[in-house]
């Protein structure tokens, strides 16, 4: 009790109203394929905030596994980043052959009083 008489008041998810939530972590992630339709393992994979050209935070190519097609594009760790009414991303990608650069916009809902991000538009597979 004495920690909270002394905390800094911000703007944290304890102003948000009482609201249920699962305890579920939710993922977004793309696949990329070739023209062929197989699925390919992309380089320079990146996730943008359309509005503000920042990388979203748990997006990146270390996250990737060689082993897995799935890319992630955003999780539950980036709620707070993106807006209530949802925000356009841009994730691109580039051939591993080709060198050719393919990007696509997908648009995903958040903000700090939310439970879980949400994909609103935008699709999860990428073709060459």
């Amino acid at each position: 009790m004495a920690s909270c008489a002394t905390k800094k008041h911000d703007q944290s998810e304890a102003d948000c109203p009482p609201k249920a939530c699962t305890m579920e972590f939710r993922t977004v992630g793309v696949i990329f394929k070739d023209a062929q339709g197989d699925t390919i393992s992309v380089k320079d994979f990146s996730v943008k905030l359309k509005s503000t050209g920042k990388k979203l935070p748990s997006a990146s190519s270390e996250t990737h596994l060689p082993t897995s097609p799935f890319y992630l594009v955003a999780n539950d760790g980036d709620k707070s980043t993106l807006a209530v009414g949802g925000d356009t991303l841009l994730v691109s990608g580039k051939h591993p052959t080709t060198n050719e650069i393919k990007t696509s916009e997908m648009v995903i809902s958040g903000g700090r009083c939310a439970c879980h991000i949400t994909k609103v538009a935008g699709d999860e597979v990428i073709t060459f």
